[in-house]
């Protein structure tokens, strides 16, 4: 990508009014500059991802495998992430690679829940480049990722400079978009909460609800959770209860 597709990239990133619609234009950015996926994370002492409006998360709409995705967040892989771990200390974009042949990464030995993170990150990417972005009390990333190992270092040459600064950019744009306590607003349900409540309501479990509507246990879970908080529930029933009582559970 050229200067003048830095400065379009800034003007793009600044239009975008959610994480979602910034995080797809970070990932459209990753294609044209030759890199297969485009990863996040805007804080490495939290360990959640963000989600896309429907309740699903945002990396799955990057490309990244739902498998990958969910299982990261099922285990809890953030503070185990090498990755993260590595931009606790660096301050300059670092080559790495998902390879478990040689005892090092990074000049140091991984324990081997850090060679777990790099083994399921294989499932969808060989290596890449991690950009460390540090701004007030806190250290993000932004990985650009690669499939093809043979030209990991070539291709990491020739677009270090536009993936600094697009990890930068990007980052600023994200704390503008990621606003305290914004996910306790309470409101109407959306039609998903509605639906994942409605089906409690008929005695499903989390993993029948997910096998109806095609999506992850804990994508049912977050939507469940969200009704709960929004009808000032203590636990399923109770916002079971409430919905019923209140005339907004329908039948599907």
């Amino acid at each position: 990508m050229s200067i003048s597709g830095d400065v379009y990239f800034h003007q793009q990133m600044q239009r975008q009014t959610d994480v979602a619609s910034a995080a797809l234009l970070l990932a459209q950015c990753a294609e044209s500059l030759g890199w297969n996926l485009a990863a996040f994370h805007a804080d490495i002492h939290q360990a959640t991802l963000p989600r896309a409006g429907d309740g699903e998360f945002i990396g799955t709409a990057m490309g990244w495998q739902a498998k990958t995705v969910n299982e990261w967040v099922k285990l809890g892989l953030a503070r185990a992430c090498p990755i993260g771990r590595h931009c606790a200390d660096a301050t300059e974009p670092f080559l790495w690679d998902c390879e478990l042949d040689n005892a090092a990464w990074q000049g140091r030995a991984l324990p081997p829940e850090q060679r777990a993170v790099l083994s399921l990150y294989n499932n969808d990417v060989c290596g890449g480049v991690t950009v460390p972005v540090r701004r007030a009390g806190k250290t993000g990333y932004v990985s650009w990722c690669t499939r093809e190992r043979s030209r990991l270092q070539s291709h990491y040459r020739t677009t270090l400079s536009s993936v600094h600064l697009i990890s930068h950019t990007f980052m600023r744009q994200l704390d503008c978009l990621i606003v305290p306590g914004q996910g306790d607003a309470k409101g109407p349900l959306t039609r998903r909460e509605l639906e994942c409540l409605t089906w409690a309501a008929r005695g499903k479990t989390t993993s029948e609800i997910a096998d109806v509507l095609h999506r992850s246990a804990e994508t049912v879970e977050f939507h469940l959770s969200n009704a709960m908080s929004k009808l000032d529930a203590r636990n399923r029933a109770h916002a079971v209860a409430i919905a019923c009582v209140r005339g907004i559970i329908r039948e599907l």
